[in-house]
């Protein structure tokens, strides 16, 4: 029963997404609903595909000429020192505040701060 119902919600949000993008794309093309063939739709799609593959390698030839070229787990480890080298700023942030303000418990009626 779940399963049915997982792969009900699957197929109406594939759906969903494959008519939003039709409608984007009809007016882009400045079309009315429903003038834009399937065979044209799918050129559409094609062309975006092509175009996306063509900046990727594009890029990752530019990045090995240059001597830059990353395997996917340099590139990983690259996210994770951004993401960690934020503690310094942190650090200065809360250093630069006057006082910080104190915390309160709060038990029964009596607030401990």
């Amino acid at each position: 029963m779940g399963l049915k119902k997982a792969m009900g919600i699957l197929v109406f949000s594939t759906q969903a997404v494959i008519g939003y993008d039709y409608y984007i794309q009809t007016r882009d093309a400045g079309l009315n609903w429903g003038d834009l063939s399937a065979t044209d739709y799918s050129t559409i799609l094609q062309d975006r595909f092509t175009r996306a593959r063509a900046a990727k390698e594009a890029t990752s030839l530019a990045a090995v000429a240059a001597g830059d070229g990353q395997s996917i787990w340099g590139e990983a480890a690259s996210y994770g020192k951004s993401l960690l080298s934020g503690g310094e700023q942190v650090a200065d942030a809360q250093n630069s505040e006057d006082a910080p303000q104190p915390v309160c418990i709060r038990r029964g009626n009596v607030a401990d701060c």
